[in-house]
């Protein structure tokens, strides 16, 4: 492995080649390549296992292990969708046993990558060293548009696919570097959109869905500034939406989910909405819990009573009037089951971004 794609000496290195072989992956002509490379993947988790690993990583060897586990879930996903756009006989599974929460963590990534969007441009280097973090994030876009679960999701990471190939066009981008560097962000861009909607447009056809992505056309700095004005427009609307009375008939209240992803090293905050006028909330889990359609569903499960105004109902020609009242609710709020630290709070976490 070490002599094909390099050593391992980091948890990022077991991102670095899982997405080598997912790139590789696009361009099979046979089955047996596709195995081949999914074989890749499956060892790196094996190798989490092996007393040389144990030894190099120590105590890291178990987060060592959940990244290779969550990396070898995106890849597998890749090889099931190229066997079907291939018309290859065979569906492929995870190495390993079934786990739930590695499957949670990973179903959470095109949410996450979109949320960290602009502080992950923000925080790239002015320098060389901007092309591997960019390819890095090529890469992520790629594992996230694998693991979408509908075509919205996918049209999310689309976008955010076009704002980062518009950054070159941007003077105050372009600025910061020198002409040879540009011509290698350039490069590598080129090289990382081309392989990214090849890949969105297998997903769309083995979907179904009804659509064929394009390169944005940024060639210039106001197509590009405008383009990525756009999208984040699209994005920062989620932050200032309030509850209104096509949800809950008069204002409604915001409380806050927080909680810590060990997978992703980080804390994580979504909104929870209420009607205006509720009591007695009451937080039951984590667990299983069944919602309304019969569905099994993993996260908290909020009872509380909301307030009904005065009513005037017909029965069988009757006119029944109902005063005020309160009738009990219940919601079902998912979080992945790996989830630590799971608190309800009134007021906006620092780690909830802007779209959270």
């Amino acid at each position: 492995m070490s002599r094909i794609y390099g050593k391992v000496n980091t948890i990022e290195d077991v991102s670095r080649i899982n997405c080598i072989i997912r790139d590789e992956m696009l361009n099979v002509n046979s089955e047996d390549e596709l195995v081949e490379l999914k074989k890749r993947s499956d060892y790196l988790c094996t190798l989490t296992y092996s007393p040389f690993w144990k030894k190099k990583f120590g105590d890291e060897i178990e987060k060592v292990r959940e990244q290779a586990m969550a990396e070898n879930y995106v890849t597998v996903q890749e090889a099931n969708y190229i066997a079907k756009y291939k018309g290859f006989p065979k569906t492929y599974k995870p190495w390993g046993k079934p786990d739930g929460d590695v499957e949670a963590a990973v179903k959470e990534i095109p949410q996450q990558i979109v949320h960290e969007l602009n502080d992950t441009i923000i925080q790239m280097e002015l320098s060389t060293a901007i092309l591997e973090q960019l390819r890095e994030l090529f890469c992520e876009l790629r594992g996230a548009a694998l693991v979408c679960e509908d075509q919205k999701c996918l049209n999310k990471i689309k976008r955010a696919l076009d704002v980062v190939t518009a950054l070159p066009n941007l003077s105050s981008f372009a600025q910061h570097f020198s002409e040879d560097t540009l011509m290698q962000i350039d490069d590598l861009i080129t090289v990382e959109k081309t392989r990214s909607i090849k890949l969105f447009n297998i997903i769309a056809q083995v979907n179904g869905y009804d659509t064929i992505y394009d390169l944005a056309d940024t060639n210039d700095e106001e197509s590009a500034k405008d383009l990525i004005d756009k999208v984040m427009a699209e994005e920062d609307k989620a932050d200032t939406y309030i509850p209104t009375e096509a949800k809950y008939k008069g204002p409604g209240k915001i409380l806050w989910l927080v909680y810590y992803l060990p997978s992703r090293k980080r804390e994580y905050a979504k909104r929870i909405y209420f009607p205006g006028e509720f009591r007695n909330l009451q937080v039951d889990g984590p667990g299983l819990y069944y919602n309304r359609f019969g569905n099994p569903e993993y996260g908290l499960l909020l009872t509380y009573e909301m307030s009904i105004k005065p009513t005037v109902i017909h029965v069988h020609g009757r006119e029944i009037q109902l005063p005020e009242r309160w009738i009990t609710k219940k919601k079902i709020v998912p979080v992945p089951e790996s989830a630590q630290n799971i608190r309800i709070t009134e007021e906006k976490p620092e780690s909830a971004m802007s779209i959270a």
